[in-house]
């Protein structure tokens, strides 16, 4: 009397392991896909650790569709008199790849975006990688190009992408 997305199947198994759990299901995900909706899953399934997710993406159910994975920047972000990140104990960063060209307007609405009361930073720290190489931050009183060159290489960024920095 539930509808679909309520659906739970139970396995009684004596003797395993937790390798011996996910092939039974992992391989029945496979079968129902192709079978119902003609869709192949890769074999052996994709798994990420507890650790991983909650290192790279922040979140122990990542939508990974986006990649954006967080890059910890906490070596290159310290000791260059910019107390907000001095003061913290961790500084992380994404790359959001052709973003470059977003306007003033734009980040002024992601920073207020993690201001809400589910995200709780105070701000959001910008780094440009122009399309010609430049780069062009909020912080670049603060840092020297090749500071922020450093951050560009920890994140993977190219030519065209626009690094998001939060702290905390």
């Amino acid at each position: 009397d539930r509808q679909p997305e309520f659906t739970q199947i139970d396995c009684e198994m004596s003797f395993v392991e937790q390798e011996d759990v996910l092939n039974t299901f992992e391989g029945m995900m496979r079968k129902l896909f192709k079978d119902v909706i003609g869709v192949e899953i890769p074999n052996p399934m994709p798994r990420m650790t507890w650790y991983d997710a909650m290192d790279n993406y922040g979140s122990d159910k990542p939508d990974i569709r986006f990649g954006m994975e967080i890059h910890e920047i906490t070596p290159e972000a310290h000791g260059h008199n910019f107390s907000v990140f001095d003061d913290c104990e961790y500084v992380g960063a994404i790359c959001v790849p052709g973003a470059a060209e977003y306007t003033r307007k734009q980040i002024d609405e992601l920073t207020e975006w993690v201001k809400r009361p589910q995200v709780g930073a105070k701000g959001l720290v910008y780094i440009k990688v122009n399309a010609d190489g430049s780069i062009k931050s909020s912080i670049d009183k603060f840092y020297t190009p090749e500071q922020l060159q450093a951050v560009v290489a920890e994140t993977g960024a190219k030519a065209g992408d626009l690094i998001l920095v939060l702290c905390g």
